[in-house]
């Protein structure tokens, strides 16, 4: 009788998954795998599949393309990313701290060093400790 109620259990969440799978929203799937691209380093691929995402308005895709834009020396491109996805999330939440810190890294790339500054203190005040950090590496160089 267990092994019954064991497989029985099995088959239903193995239907569960696929039923998710199989109707997934097309912006999620898109945004599935363009983090896979990105996990995987392969950015202009991920960018491909993050930006259609981003025309479904999935803004997960924003922090997501607006990183790979940072990383890959583009900090003109990955600010209008984050500036996007900063309306879309709690102003509190960890997500605006990430968000606040990398808009700070791509201002401070950008030589905008006031408009880094700015972002790395909304994104302290928050309790971000790497825009902390950066704020307080910034002081030591300025002096």
């Amino acid at each position: 009788m267990r092994k019954v109620i064991a497989v029985l259990g099995v088959v239903a969440l193995l239907g569960f998954m696929s039923y998710r799978f199989l109707f997934k929203k097309d912006d999620q799937k898109l945004l599935d795998q363009g983090i896979e691209y990105y996990n995987e380093k392969k950015y202009n691929e991920a960018l491909i599949y993050l930006e259609k995402a981003e025309a479904f308005n999935n803004t997960e895709a924003l922090k997501y393309s607006g990183t790979i834009y940072l990383e890959s020396g583009e900090p003109q491109k990955a600010i209008p990313k984050f500036e996007k996805y900063l309306q879309t999330v709690d102003p509190k939440s960890d997500d605006a701290q990430f968000a606040l810190n990398d808009l700070g890294v791509a201002y401070f790339k950008f030589n905008d060093i006031e408009n880094a500054k700015k972002y790395w203190k909304k994104a302290a005040e928050l309790g971000n400790t790497t825009s902390l950090n950066n704020l307080k590496e910034l002081e030591t160089k300025i002096k």
